[in-house]
């Protein structure tokens, strides 16, 4: 039986790009490697700044336009970006594939289950890994900006509007649900049935980093690691507060970039911190893993992390993740496989992440007895082999 045709649709991909774009990358090269006939459409700029890594034959970019840096430069029309992305990912996929053909369309970001796209009929269509739809936690709502408040405010009836008046959904036979209970009661509201939703992994972690040893620990090691976008959600400045309420031996090293770059640096200096927070941009994600075993552990003080694709893969590593008990990270550890923070607020929060990089530092049986137990269910759960597998339920459908 031969394999059916996939395009991939996904704005963001390649191993810079953040979560998102490294999920599409990742299982792109899944696909290939078990033979699958793939095109992956996604806009120039994964090609040009974001690591796209993928055969000229396999990849149709959607040009980054004046109209687009327009959009981008203007704050208030941002969120445009990914309605006319959507609408010229619906004008590539009638251009390179017929419908009635064995052909997949398989729109894996963006993440949440509200936002628009575009799917043509006469296509066997899939969305997901879908979770989205996850809010700062009480003690941190006053971080939330307005757009997102409203966001939420107006997340039933967008769903509402959309799914059953748009339709946008209607075209779509399969949904694939990463977000648990919380995503399928947003899916339910667009007029989606139970019967068309699978519940999913929602990322894989790649090969290479799976079949690596183990980072192991030992006696007392101060390094610690964070990598993130630099906007306000990623919750960089309360890791950069617990650095100054820790032990005065405590290091971290930053990699990312966004636009939050200047203030971060600034909340460095202020607190005369510069010879214990490191700044380091962007690196290729398989540059990142090769850092790991430096570290004593990974600080991820997420306000409204959906899943967490970075936390799975530092448990496969076996890097001790510090993390707060909300949203997509707190499903994806126990107990004693990661250091879970209650998100009271900022203060209690910075004071108990300081807390917890002081234990890990000192506390080198602590820190292995975290790894061994994180390694054995990113094994067991967060291999692309184990990931795919139930993606690829959906295809058995058309």
């Amino acid at each position: 039986m031969s394999l059916p045709s996939v395009i991939l649709i996904s704005e963001r991909f390649g191993h810079i790009g953040g979560g998102e774009a490294i999920k599409a990358q990742q299982y792109a090269d899944f696909l290939l490697s078990k033979g699958y006939p793939l095109k992956v459409i996604t806009a120039e700029r994964s090609k040009t700044e974001l690591g796209a890594d993928i055969p000229a034959e396999n990849l149709i970019l959607i040009p980054d336009t004046a109209f687009q840096k327009f959009l981008w430069r203007v704050r208030l029309l941002r969120n445009l970006l990914g309605l006319y992305f959507q609408i010229r990912a619906r004008q590539m996929v009638i251009k390179h594939a017929t419908p009635g053909t064995e052909t997949i369309l398989h729109y894996i970001s963006p993440v949440s289950p509200v936002e628009l796209r575009f799917p043509p009929t006469g296509y066997h269509t899939v969305f997901g890994p879908l979770t989205g739809n996850i809010y700062y936690p009480p003690g941190f709502r006053y971080r939330m900006t307005f757009k997102n408040k409203l966001r939420e405010r107006l997340h039933g009836l967008a769903q509402r509007f959309f799914g059953r008046v748009m339709g946008n959904k209607r075209n779509v036979d399969v949904f694939l649900v990463s977000g648990y209970e919380r995503t399928r009661a947003s899916l339910r509201m667009a007029g989606c049935r139970d019967d068309q939703m699978i519940d999913v992994v929602d990322s894989g972690v790649s090969d290479k980093l799976a079949s690596l040893p183990r980072v192991t620990h030992a006696g007392e090691n101060t390094k610690f690691l964070c990598a993130a976008r630099f906007v306000d959600y990623k919750g960089v400045d309360l890791a950069i507060q617990a650095v100054a309420a820790a032990d005065p031996r405590v290091t971290l090293s930053i990699y990312g970039d966004g636009e939050l770059k200047a203030s971060l640096q600034a909340l460095v200096t202020d607190l005369d911190l510069k010879d214990r927070v490191t700044f380091h941009g962007w690196i290729h994600n398989d540059d990142l893993i090769a850092r790991f075993s430096k570290y004593r552990g990974y600080i991820m003080p997420s306000l409204a992390e959906a899943n967490g694709i970075i936390m799975q893969e530092t448990m496969m590593a076996g890097l001790p993740v510090v993390t707060f008990r909300w949203g997509g990270p707190g499903m994806l550890a126990d107990d004693d496989a990661a250091l879970y923070i209650a998100p009271h607020d900022a203060p209690r929060a910075v004071q108990d992440i300081a807390a917890a990089m002081t234990r890990l530092a000192h506390d080198g049986a602590y820190a292995e007895a975290l790894s061994q137990k994180a390694r054995k269910i990113a094994e067991s759960r967060f291999t692309w082999q184990a990931a795919a597998t139930s993606w690829l339920k959906a295809y058995e459908r058309h």
